[in-house]
């Protein structure tokens, strides 16, 4: 069971973020990086099986600078809100949340990041603009529109075939970015969170078992 903790970034910023650690030393660290539902269940239930594997996880609410204590469902209105702060807060002011967090866990070792959704395009911005280890991103709902970004470690992906938000010619020319490794998954959308529609068990014990390989190569 983890904890809230509030921080500072760099432009002074206040922001809340959802701490679990492990027993014992840490292996590294990770930023764990919402979906637009902010620190909902199903995220802190992610930063606390991450932390059973050894890290030292903190998990941004990337939202408070929008609005404070953002916790949505995944009903059509929490989806409408989620995308609403979203577009507000835009995609550069949460890199700054990003990077504090892992400024704060390098004194465990390596630092990585991990997202879905929303959190896997900002972990990808993330990985062309600080210095991690690696990352893992899910199921990236606007990659698109950054990816030309050239991340400056290596990447692994998680697609759902049926995901329009990664039709098959993006898929592709990700997968020609040196340092990335993708997988698809007969699949759609976040099919990774048990609390939407679309969860695929088979899909997510595969990607579960990938992440885990590849954050304990990267990271420890």
């Amino acid at each position: 069971m983890g904890a809230i903790v509030h921080l500072t970034a760099e432009d002074g910023h206040r922001f809340s973020a959802y701490r679990a650690d492990p027993i014992g030393t840490p292996r590294g660290g990770i930023v764990l990086l919402h979906e637009i539902y902010g620190v909902n269940t199903h995220i802190r239930g992610l930063a606390d099986a991450l932390a059973d594997e050894g890290y030292a996880v903190r998990v941004p609410a990337l939202f408070d600078r929008g609005e404070k204590g953002v916790e949505l469902d995944y009903a059509d209105a929490g989806t409408e809100h989620g995308r609403h702060l979203r577009d507000a807060i835009g995609w550069d002011a949460p890199l700054k949340d990003i990077a504090t967090c892992a400024q704060l866990l390098r004194p465990f070792g390596k630092v990585g990041v991990v997202g879905e959704s929303y959190g896997a395009t900002l972990g990808w911005r993330a990985a062309a603009d600080l210095p991690l280890a690696c990352a893992v991103l899910g199921s990236p709902s606007h990659l698109g529109l950054f990816a030309r970004e050239t991340p400056l470690c290596p990447v692994l992906f998680h697609f759902g075939v049926a995901d329009p938000a990664t039709p098959p010619e993006l898929r592709e020319s990700i997968r020609g970015v040196p340092g990335v490794v993708a997988f698809d998954y007969d699949a759609g959308h976040a099919f990774t969170c048990p609390q939407r529609a679309g969860f695929d068990l088979l899909a997510t014990r595969a990607a579960e078992r990938r992440t885990f390989e590849f954050l304990a190569r990267h990271i420890g």
